[in-house]
């Protein structure tokens, strides 16, 4: 009796001697600095270089818009300067700890796609002043409902959390091979651009897969410094598009005569879509830089994420009050935070330093604005199996039937669709584009919808009864694997109830009355009762000797009631009307 505890202890139970007791973040093996650590001075600067080089790409966003705007070359510079300004800013607001404002992860901040169709709209409506406006407004819905986080967590459990991120991933790496490629008017590849983005990323391949230290470290860094040296061996790299008639100034203050802001009641309901998908963006990203910091992340830390979504909210009305559009956190930079182990908090100080430097450098403001866009493509498309993998590790966690396959799957094709068909997509109506125009936007509404519809039925207390003299310890195990793949539970959860159940099924033995197992499920617990006609069982809070166990059945008894309590995060036996019952509890 005594091997067969051990044995399905050892199955169903790894690490079952171990009392669980609750721990703080467990550090990955991979990881060099977390978030909690400060690295040396050296690398601290150099990482932070690595992050301002690729978040700089989303500097195309405010280009586009400038441009759409006709502004000046150097009005543009001006634009590029403060948009620059604006990151920093965000950054600190994002990444800071505090009791109200950050999510306490690096999770920097950048332009984002989800901002620019309806930027672009108000820039044709009303110019600047209305995207400005607009962007303020809708920092201030996601400050309104970031304390509200909590209350609709139901909503988001970590399955469609790990989809958000495989899409952004996915998105990611499709942007990637756009400005790889270089599509040429008549949908032909640039061939010197596609020349370009191999270097680039083999570069960045070999040294982060095959080298040590800070050649791995700062593998992107290097990569697009070796991208940006081949775009001028080439003749690509065209630095007069962000050049004023006048020159460059070694330093200079931007100007801030364009700002006006002007409000557009018409543009309520795109930049509402607008700020509700941003915080979806932004709770896929805090919930990766929690679960890269943290071994045994099981769900997402709702304090952190409400802060982080503060933080983002109020970033995007500053934004809107010094002149840029909105902003949100950078999943590429997660990808490279889990590409070179580095994710300590720290970086997003001397991340936002260095920006504001550089919207005082017009040269360096030029030089970020017009990175090769074959440079662009191979850094985002190699930060982008990182942020995917992360995505599909979180999926993975939970057990899936087909409601959850169905919410995923259907989920996952309409964001793939959105990206193969954006031309088709971008012809719907503008109150939609905020949807439509966006895979991540898309996949997520369809995932929440779906959830919403694929919870219909599925209940959340079942029980099974066994007649007395016919217990089944297989029929038990297969009633709570059914049950658990319905709830989508974790696995390492449902495998410690199935252990508890059948331990206590063995130590009851033959019992002269029914005995019913119930159990019942939320988010966050797990909990199974079971009733039967008989006395309690004795739960002992310290292990019994070998001498004990060996000494008699009653030692054996002992030594299950002690595994059961060790299985469980908490555990009862008591009596219950004329019999008795045994509570499991499991934290999920």
């Amino acid at each position: 009796m005594l091997s067969q505890y051990l044995a399905r202890a050892k199955k169903l139970w790894p690490g079952w001697p171990e009392n669980r007791v609750e721990r703080g973040r467990t550090r990955p093996p991979g990881l060099l600095y977390s978030v909690d650590e400060t690295p040396p001075r050296a690398v601290l600067i150099m990482a932070a270089l690595q992050h301002v080089a690729l978040m700089s790409n989303s500097l195309v966003y405010p280009i586009i818009l400038g441009r759409e705007a006709h502004l000046s070359p150097d009005r543009l510079l001006d634009f590029v300067s403060l948009s620059m300004l604006a990151l920093g800013i965000s950054t600190v607001l994002i990444c800071a700890r505090t009791g109200l404002i950050g999510c306490g992860y690096l999770c920097p901040a950048a332009y984002t796609q989800i901002y620019l169709g309806p930027s672009l709209f108000a820039v044709h409506l009303g110019g600047l002043p209305v995207v400005f406006a607009m962007t303020a407004f809708a920092g201030i819905l996601q400050l309104a409902m970031a304390p509200l986080l909590r209350h609709v967590r139901v909503l988001l459990p970590s399955e469609i959390t790990g989809l958000v991120i495989a899409i952004v991933g996915l998105s990611i790496a499709v942007l990637g091979v756009r400005y790889s490629l270089g599509i040429t008017p008549k949908g032909e590849v640039n061939s010197t651009y596609l020349a370009i983005a191999a270097v680039s990323l083999m570069t960045m391949v070999i040294l982060n897969v095959w080298t040590k230290g800070y050649a791995r470290t700062f593998c992107v860094l290097i990569g697009m410094v070796v991208g940006y040296g081949a775009s001028a061996a080439f003749g690509i790299l065209d630095l007069s598009a962000a050049v004023p008639n006048e020159g460059l100034r070694l330093l200079r203050v931007p100007a801030f005569h364009f700002l006006e802001w002007h409000f557009d009641a018409a543009l309520l309901a795109p930049f509402a879509i607008v700020a509700l998908a941003g915080a979806l963006h932004l709770m896929g990203n805090v919930s990766t830089a929690q679960r890269i910091n943290d071994t045994d992340w099981v769900r997402p830390n709702f304090d952190s994420l409400s802060g982080g979504l503060a933080g983002n909210g109020l970033a995007s009305v500053i934004c809107g009050l010094i002149g840029s559009p909105g902003v949100n956190s950078y999943s590429s930079s997660i990808g490279l935070s889990t590409a070179t182990g580095i994710t300590s908090r720290s970086l997003a100080y001397v991340i936002s330093i260095v920006f504001a430097l550089l919207a005082l450098t017009p040269p360096a403001a030029a030089a970020l604005a017009t990175v090769p866009a074959p440079v662009i493509g191979a850094a985002l498309f190699f930060t982008a199996a990182f942020v995917f993998t992360n995505g599909l590790q979180i999926i993975t966690t939970r057990l899936l039937d087909s409601r959850k396959i169905i919410v995923i799957g259907f989920s996952f094709a309409m964001a793939m669709i959105a990206d193969i068909y954006h031309d088709v997509f971008a012809r719907g109506p503008m109150l939609l584009q905020p949807i439509l125009g966006s895979a991540l936007v898309l996949g997520t509404t369809c995932a929440v919808v779906l959830n919403l519809i694929m919870r219909i039925g599925v209940r959340k207390r079942v029980s099974i009864r066994f007649a007395p003299g016919h217990i089944n310890s297989e029929a038990a195990e297969q009633f709570l694997s059914e049950q658990g793949a319905h709830w989508a539970a974790r696995r390492d959860i449902l495998n410690r109830a199935v252990f508890g159940v059948i331990q206590s099924l063995d130590v009851l033995g033959d019992l002269p009355g029914d005995t019913e197992i119930n159990a019942s499920f939320d988010e966050f617990n797990l909990d199974v009762r079971i009733r039967y006609a008989g006395l309690p069982i004795l739960i002992p809070e310290q292990r019994p000797s070998p001498r004990e166990i060996v000494g008699s059945e009653e030692g054996e008894r002992l030594l299950a009631g002690y595994l059961l309590r060790c299985s469980a995060d908490k555990i009862s036996s008591r009596k219950s009307g004329n019999g008795s019952e045994i509570h499991l509890h499991y934290d999920h």
